[in-house]
């Protein structure tokens, strides 16, 4: 869910789909954002898969009189899974403020990050069918900055499962251009 903070403290709100606006002092709003476990669940295919075998196999156990069993199993299985992705979600944060893009993200092993906003080279959503009705999706920034590698080895920020994430997009990407227009830099991809 993406929460706009202000950087000075007044209760001025921006929603992300409006162009950046600056408040008092010339400063633009912090807006923060990170993954959800309820977009995941409920609004994405692959959630929806794993609430569909949890009520298949509870159906399953029910047809043979061992409801109280899978019950427990099912439990047994899915707890431990969905606590642990709902602490990497509550424990992954990402925010736009001013210039940069800053990154939180670990559970045990904290690692905090930013990148320089005119680093970013591109913005995109990806969404499957179920995120399309749900207006939910995965942002993936594409970034000329070597520190921001991801697990596969590209430039890329990779946030899944985003509520909103196309006025996300169209905020960050504002952004860039704005710090990119004031600071008069161009990117350029050399080979």
């Amino acid at each position: 869910m993406a929460t706009i903070l202000p950087g000075d403290g007044s209760s001025n709100r921006q929603s992300p789909r409006q162009k950046p606006k600056r408040m008092k002092g010339g400063h633009l709003p912090v807006i923060e954002f990170r993954s959800s476990t309820a977009a995941w669940l409920f609004k994405s295919g692959s959630g929806w898969q794993i609430l569909a075998a949890a009520a298949i196999g509870f159906g399953i156990a029910a047809y043979f009189e061992y409801a109280a069993y899978a019950a427990i199993v099912i439990a047994a299985l899915a707890i431990p899974y969905l606590a642990y992705k709902f602490l990497r979600n509550r424990t992954s944060i990402y925010w736009l403020d001013g210039d940069r893009l800053f990154m939180r993200r670990g559970i045990l092993m904290r690692a905090e990050e930013e990148v320089e906003l005119y680093r970013i080279k591109d913005v995109k959503v990806t969404f499957s069918i179920i995120q399309q009705m749900f207006d939910n999706g995965d942002l993936v920034m594409s970034s000329s900055d070597r520190s921001s590698l991801s697990t596969d080895g590209r430039n890329a920020i990779i946030v899944r499962n985003v509520p909103d994430a196309r006025s996300i997009r169209g905020e960050i990407r504002d952004r860039v251009e704005m710090v990119r227009q004031q600071r008069g830099v161009r990117e350029l991809d050399i080979g």
